[in-house]
């Protein structure tokens, strides 16, 4: 076995750790996302299950900002140019969401609810986050790929933030870092001193929605993460990691996402699962970089992992006309007669869902994302050269 070396400011490694966990931010993403299906028929299992699963999501989500900073700083390249870059997000993340859309709308358009149609252009074109409107933001057919807007607005600013980055000396990365995390502690404070109190929140109605749509959907507060997942991307490459490694920070995240279980993170308190993912991810990428196994870099969790922006894309759909399909109805809309079930059997419900959704993203992976990602993501000069190979785990979008 080699070590590789640390700080060398030559990125581009194989990180099968970050790919893997993906997997695990992906399936706490989709155990948020079952509670809308009302699975439980014993009312005391249903609120264990709301206890332990409500905060999941918002740590996959979180987890998948910093990753997305983090990956494609990791990615950089001096030889690169804006227009590459993003040639190369363009083909990651819009055909597998415009392929999928079509196949909502065609879903869709057999019940006869009416759609929205401005703000499903809306959805359709990755803006819905930018506008402080509930009504807008939840006309988007597909209702996770709202945090996809956050991505096209970091993917958008990466190249000038890359150069400032760059600019900054080792020695004052972790200052900036911290600052940057600071910051976003501030959000839901600005949120709640300054905003209005009203209308309240579809669904968080313990706050209004302008306070919400502030601190958990507008793309610019939410970026405040991603650019975090560039400093630690930074901090590693030049060698100024402070050598936490893969399972303390493990345990650590895990630790405050069982200390937090009580608190309404998703009200816009993101700063709560940002630090330990901030420690989790570089210490993830330097176990991979020195060689070392971890619990999620094997085969299958990276294979997995591969598939977790197309299992983002299409879950959410997956899940209502599974759901839906009990009692003979269209789920698409979200609108049907939900089914409950005893307690054992609707954990095999869930099992079961998630495995056809694993089957659905794969479908979507094979056919869509990656035949555009080898056909379209770099110039036909370049592909002459060699086929397309990833240097890095590509980031999932969000829930």
């Amino acid at each position: 076995m080699t070590t590789a070396p640390i700080g060398t400011e030559t990125p581009g490694n194989r990180l099968p750790s970050l790919t893997g966990m993906r997997v695990l931010a992906g399936m706490g993403v989709f155990a948020t996302h079952i509670i809308a299906l009302g699975l439980f028929a014993d009312p005391a299992a249903f609120m264990t299950y709301i206890h332990y699963a409500a905060n999941l999501g918002v740590f996959g989500v979180g987890f998948f900002f910093v990753l997305t900073g983090f990956v494609v700083t990791w990615t950089a390249s001096e030889s690169d140019t804006a227009a590459r870059f993003w040639r190369r997000r363009f083909f990651k993340l819009v055909p597998n969401h415009v392929v999928f859309y079509l196949v909502i709308l065609l879903l869709w358009l057999p019940t006869e609810v009416p759609i929205k149609t401005l703000k499903a252009l809306a959805g359709l074109f990755l803006v819905t986050a930018w506008f402080p409107d509930q009504d807008t933001l939840f006309s988007n057919l597909n209702g996770p790929m709202w945090s996809a807007n956050i991505d096209v607005f970091a993917y958008l600013i990466f190249p000038v933030l890359y150069v400032l980055v760059k600019k900054i000396k080792p020695g004052h990365l972790w200052g900036w870092a911290i600052g940057v995390v600071a910051l976003s502690a501030l959000v839901p404070l600005v949120a709640h001193q300054w905003l209005p109190t009203t209308p309240p929140s579809f669904t968080a109605p313990e706050i209004s929605f302008p306070q919400h749509w502030f601190g958990f959907y507008f793309p610019l507060t939410r970026s405040l993460e991603f650019v975090v997942g560039i400093l630690m991307a930074r901090i590693v490459l030049t060698g100024k990691w402070i050598g936490i490694t893969a399972l303390p920070a493990s345990l650590l995240t895990a630790g405050v996402y069982l200390a937090t279980l009580d608190r309404p993170i998703f009200h816009g308190w993101t700063v709560i699962p940002l630090i330990p993912i901030a420690i989790l991810i570089p210490a993830l990428a330097v176990s991979d970089m020195r060689g070392r196994r971890t619990l999620v870099n094997g085969r299958f969790m990276v294979w997995l992992g591969d598939r977790m922006y197309a299992f983002f894309v299409s879950h959410i759909t997956v899940l209502f006309m599974v759901h839906a399909a009990f009692n003979g109805e269209n789920g698409v809309v979200g609108m049907y007669t939900q089914r409950q079930f005893p307690t054992w059997a609707a954990i095999l419900v869930i099992i079961a869902f998630y495995v056809i959704c694993v089957v659905v993203a794969e479908i979507l992976y094979v056919t869509v994302e990656r035949p555009a990602m080898r056909r379209w993501s770099r110039p036909r000069s370049e592909r002459r050269v060699a086929p397309v190979q990833p240097a890095a785990p590509e980031p999932a979008l969000r829930p």
